[in-house]
């Protein structure tokens, strides 16, 4: 039988790792539980990983804010709403209408902090991404933001807002409801950037 390739079975490892996690806690998501849901021996797993901190980063790696495709096509220069709204819509499509995701994110979060090191820090690498993938956004899209807030804080700002809607949301699983809240925020914050804009 051909041996899997190492990247494979690293996939297949952290998957295991955010199974387990989902189904059991992550107390429960230890090297040899991860190892017995994936089938393999707790050899391979310290050969993939070669530490449990090595694991971590990945399952957190996995569960990251995404590289978001915001389509701009309906989008006219200067539509500050429309822009913000796109890019809340991409999130929320490609994230934080994943419940599974968002669980998990949360759960990871409290279980890190709790944590001596590297817990905090890999709780703040999460945060890191998300913040940098939305930094990322602005400067390239809503450079005009940077009249009213500093990159960094309407970063935050943003983060902010997608993941209170998303724990909400994880709740009572109201779709609309939650579309509905970040469409409000779009007006809220592209109208202080339009108006910024104009005052120049």
């Amino acid at each position: 039988m051909a041996r899997t390739p190492a990247a494979i079975r690293r996939t297949e490892l952290v998957e295991a790792a955010i199974k387990v996690a989902l189904d059991e806690g992550l107390d429960a998501a230890t090297v040899r539980r991860i190892a017995a849901e994936a089938g393999v021996s707790l050899g391979t797993v310290h050969y993939c990983f070669g530490s449990k901190r090595a694991l971590l980063e990945a399952v957190v790696e996995s569960v990251s804010q995404p590289q978001l495709e915001v389509d701009l096509t309906d989008v006219e220069p200067g539509d500050y709403v429309g822009l913000i709204r796109a890019a809340f819509h991409a999130y929320w499509n490609e994230a934080g209408g994943n419940r599974d995701r968002q669980r998990l994110i949360y759960e990871l979060v409290n279980h890190l902090v709790r944590q001596e090191d590297p817990g905090p820090e890999l709780a703040q690498m999460l945060f890191r991404r998300a913040f940098g993938t939305v930094a990322g956004f602005i400067e390239s899209q809503l450079q005009a933001a940077q009249l009213v807030f500093p990159t960094e804080v309407l970063s935050r700002m943003i983060v902010a807002v997608t993941d209170g809607v998303a724990l909400a949301w994880i709740a009572d699983g109201d779709d609309a409801t939650a579309l509905e809240v970040l469409d409000r925020y779009a007006d809220l914050f592209g109208g202080v950037i339009a108006d910024a804009e104009a005052a120049q």
